[in-house]
């Protein structure tokens, strides 16, 4: 059996040689286009007030001109609801950190109406300190001996996740959550 001249060697050399500069530069060329940014300017604003969130951008993609200002209730939003309120903006003009997602409707805004808790603790005595906290706060400390009526206790709280204290004669007894909801009874078993 004959071998291969170094002819051939050399010529399969310079053809795997010309394929692999050939995938070399396709793929440069696709990383390229990728990264590449459509925009070629933009300018942004954003102020909280605790109160509300104003998001107002402007800037220029692939030579068009767009602008965004809407302004959102923040009102009883923590930090991290309002960051992701402003990502979620950002996101959806593809500005953010992830690519843009498909525009979803705006949810309602937050319900700030009270709605009536009642508080139920049929063993609590003594100096009480209940505190309420969530999108309200509320506490109340008082004097409740035994079988004198001092529960149930109704409070107005906005909708919303809630935690409650219970302290007895300076003693934390409680930390638990509760969920204030619209349009049910919502009542709390203080244990």
């Amino acid at each position: 059996m004959a071998r291969p001249s170094i002819r051939v060697y050399k010529t399969l050399l310079i053809m795997k040689l010309l394929f692999l500069t050939l995938l070399l530069s396709a793929s440069f060329v696709a990383t390229a286009q990728t990264s590449t940014s459509t925009y070629s300017s933009t300018r942004s604003q954003i102020n909280d007030n605790d109160k509300t969130l104003s998001i107002q951008i402007e800037g220029q993609r692939n030579g068009q001109q767009f602008a965004y200002n809407r302004t959102f209730n923040v009102r009883g939003m923590n930090s991290g609801e309002k960051n992701a309120l402003k990502n979620r903006v950002l996101d959806s003009l593809g500005l953010g950190e992830t690519p843009p997602t498909p525009h979803q409707p705006v949810q309602a805004e937050r319900d700030t109406r009270e709605v009536p808790v009642t508080f139920i603790c049929p063993t609590c005595e003594g100096r009480v300190k209940l505190i309420v906290s969530g999108p309200t706060t509320i506490t109340e400390e008082f004097d409740a001996p035994k079988n004198k009526g001092r529960f149930p206790r109704t409070m107005s709280l906005q909708p919303g996740t809630y935690y409650y204290e219970y302290w007895q004669n300076g003693v934390q007894q409680m930390h638990l959550p509760f969920t204030v909801k619209t349009g049910q009874q919502n009542e709390v078993t203080v244990k």
